[in-house]
């Protein structure tokens, strides 16, 4: 027989399996959070990934592939989840989608459906991501058909370019590129209305999912430096989030900042929210990695202005914060101790992640392993510094995130509101010995479930503030 005390605590960390998915087309910005069905604050962490069949590198020309992508099925869905990972971005092309004008891919529309089934079974969300790099495969990495080239540029009027990709960042600065550009946001010969068409038609393909958190309209769009304007950007910003409101009133529209933030760690702030609902913002961050600012020291104190100023612009836009991409050379210097800062910021900033990158055969090989994760090669300390404890649903509003990676412990601080239960991420990995619980300092027993790294419970009981902590057993 239970004594009251025992019978009390069991019941706080003895929960519904129910409250535990995600459901993407019912998440919004609400009091300054992004919060689930139940009112619980979520904080989404995860991987970009490149997925053979999905990103659009090859041709049927004859030119070589530009570069070698690796696969993704279930057995990748299975790893992250292990991490703890719950969002995947997953970069598509508009090329592959569309590769004649109007002609939409019905069988690549169903190799992005499949990724996201793997992924939905996992509890893990997907951005879909209209990918590009330098314009277009064409011309550069990826992203638009040669058909839009053509009407942009004029056929004959650029370079057929092939594999392997050795120069992308003289790409990006090409003039074919840079013209491609200008054009495209001055939306000459209506290309952004075409644009928005292949959009809307993977939104409405997806309108239904609840493993999709949203659409992102556009990576790293390149606006100034191709001598276009802001305003420029936000109109197409704007343009595309309407077409997508029109087959698809549930799902977040994800819109980034011009690319040039990435070397110099802030954007403008705009006057007015983002005028279309279920915005999120989501600039990348490269302090240290792509910018002049030296990070050979260590002194993770560098990172501080550039998130600072991501939530002040976030802040301004009415959306929630997304870091989009964030990454560094594995092979660059105190590496690992950057991403545990980033990762330190994120908690204390309340922003939600996607790591650059999952796996890379090719480049800089960024991945968190050495070629494909189903072949082994992982890269312990990176995978160490980003699979650590979070809460990743909270019952009302976080106060305080603390995680100190060093100690591996947890201090969350948060105003509890209605009855939905308290998850948290607890790798097991990190606790050999497996780890203490404690709600406004008493122990609490460990739910069964914490084998796979997922913690439900309870603590206390009504409205009020509430202190969780996690630390090692001894």
């Amino acid at each position: 027989m239970y004594r009251p005390l025992a019978l009390l605590l069991f019941l706080l960390v003895t929960v519904p399996c129910a409250h535990g998915a995600l459901d993407g087309r019912r998440l919004r910005f609400s009091d300054g959070r992004l919060r689930d069905q139940h009112g619980r604050e979520v904080t989404l962490r995860g991987m970009n990934a490149r997925a053979q069949g999905i990103f659009d590198d090859t041709f049927t020309d004859g030119r070589l592939p530009l570069e070698p992508i690796p696969t993704f099925d279930a057995g990748d869905a299975e790893r992250m989840r292990g991490f703890g990972f719950n969002l995947l971005r997953l970069p598509i092309n508009w090329s592959a989608l569309e590769p004649a004008p109007g002609q939409y891919d019905r069988g690549y529309l169903d190799r992005i459906a499949a990724i996201v089934r793997d992924c939905q079974r996992r509890g893990i969300l997907v951005i879909i991501d209209f990918h590009q790099d330098a314009f277009s495969k064409e011309i550069g990495q990826d992203g638009a058909p040669r058909w839009t080239l053509d009407l942009l540029l004029g056929a004959g009027h650029y370079p057929y370019l092939g594999g392997p990709l050795t120069d992308l960042e003289a790409r990006r600065f090409a003039p074919a590129t840079l013209t491609a550009f200008r054009e495209f946001f001055a939306d000459a010969h209506g290309i952004q209305e075409r644009y928005a068409a292949a959009v809307s038609v993977v939104a409405k393909h997806f309108r239904r999912s609840r493993g999709v958190l949203g659409y992102e309209i556009m990576n790293e769009p390149f606006v100034l430096a191709a001598g276009g304007t802001q305003a420029q950007l936000d109109s197409f910003h704007v343009r595309v989030a309407t077409a997508i409101r029109r087959v698809d009133r549930q799902h977040l529209v994800v819109f980034e900042p011009d690319t040039i933030r990435n070397v110099t760690n802030q954007a403008p702030v705009p006057a007015a929210p983002f005028p279309v609902p279920g915005g999120m913002y989501a600039p990348h961050i490269y302090t240290g990695v792509f910018d002049t600012t030296d990070f050979s020291s260590g002194n993770t104190a560098l990172l501080a202005p550039s998130m600072e100023h991501a939530a002040v612009e976030a802040s301004a836009w009415g959306a929630p914060l997304l870091v989009g991409e964030y990454g560094i050379d594995p092979k660059a210097p105190f590496a690992n101790r950057w991403i545990t800062a980033e990762l330190d910021l994120q908690d204390r900033l309340r922003a939600h992640s996607t790591f650059w990158l999952w796996e890379e055969t090719s480049s800089g090989h960024w991945g968190l392993y050495d070629g494909e994760s189903a072949d082994g090669g992982e890269r312990v300390g990176r995978t160490h510094a980003l699979s650590r404890v979070y809460a990743r649903a909270v019952p009302g509003t976080v106060v305080e995130h603390t995680f100190d990676d060093a100690a591996n412990t947890l201090r969350l601080r948060y105003q509890a509101r209605g009855r939905a239960p308290l998850e948290l991420f607890v790798p097991p990995r990190r606790y050999p010995n497996g780890f203490i619980l404690r709600c406004d300092g008493q122990p609490l027993p460990v739910p069964r479930s914490a084998k796979d790294g997922v913690v439900q419970l309870r603590c206390g009981r009504g409205d009020g503030e509430r202190l969780v902590e996690v630390e090692p057993a001894p």
